[in-house]
């Protein structure tokens, strides 16, 4: 009897152990096809991004190109017009996104050039009298200025062991100049509310009340500059006050300016 009871009770755990080791492994392969599910998911996704991150990147290049190829157009129609620094300021755009286009470098100094080539003025300078205003120029703008022809100097007046003055370049010679050197100051000027209209600044008016004077600078046969400020370029030659120099020197004016109105030279 009790023989056949442990047959029964051991048939029975065999049965219970039987019946565990397949529920196992129906689990563990439900939990496979999930993971391998998810994966097979997960791989999908990459894969689709990836590819909308290649369109979108040809896209951004289509409207990069488009974008340059317009700018270059209106630069085209800009330089057309005569209107030359804006046609610069549109490829120097172009340049920002495209700084190894062929060509582009050359293509914005030769604009620059135009400038000179195409806004000019010749003036005669008598050195007999003091500085001479001549043109009206613009706060980083470049000017250049050419001078040719003699004349004869004469001086007359006192002078003393410590030389010739440079203290006020309004009426004594200018520290650092040549002496008898064609030179140039440029007179700074505010909005006053009245008087002459300036060149490269429209709506701008200038009142000596305003003036800043700048430094002298040496100009010789030829420079190029680039203002500090706004403002009138007045000419001379440095030679002291009260001096009897005969002659005239041709100059020529050229770049960012605007002649002064006769009335105002």
């Amino acid at each position: 009897m009790k023989h056949s009871l442990w047959l029964v009770m051991s048939a029975s755990l065999l049965v219970v152990v039987a019946g565990g080791a397949i529920i196992w492994s129906d689990a563990s392969r439900a939990v496979a096809q999930t993971g391998a599910s998810k994966t097979k998911t997960k791989i999908g996704t990459s894969k689709s991004k990836v590819s909308d991150s290649k369109e979108l990147d040809t896209r951004a290049e289509k409207n990069l190109e488009a974008f340059v190829a317009d700018t270059v157009k209106l630069a085209e129609e800009y330089e057309k017009a005569g209107k030359f620094e804006e046609a610069q300021d549109q490829l120097r755009n172009v340049g920002k996104l495209k700084p190894d286009l062929p060509g582009l470098k050359e293509k914005i100094d030769k604009l620059g050039e135009a400038v000179f080539e195409t806004n000019d003025f010749d003036l005669d300078l008598d050195v007999s009298d003091s500085w001479k205003k001549m043109v009206l120029v613009s706060k980083g703008k470049p000017v250049r200025v050419e001078a040719s022809g003699s004349y004869k100097i004469t001086l007359a007046g006192p002078t003393d062991a410590n030389g010739l003055p440079t203290k006020d370049p309004r009426t004594d010679m200018a520290a650092g100049v040549r002496c008898g050197a064609l030179m140039g100051i440029v007179v700074a000027t505010q909005d006053s509310g009245a008087g002459a209209t300036t060149g490269a600044g429209a709506g701008k008016t200038t009142g000596r009340n305003n003036d800043k004077v700048g430094e002298p600078f040496e100009i010789g046969a030829s420079k190029e500059f680039t203002p500090k400020e706004d403002g009138i370029l007045l000419l001379n030659v440095n030679l002291p006050a009260g001096h009897k120099s005969t002659g005239k020197l041709r100059v020529h004016v050229s770049g960012h300016l605007m002649m002064l109105p006769k009335e105002l030279r």
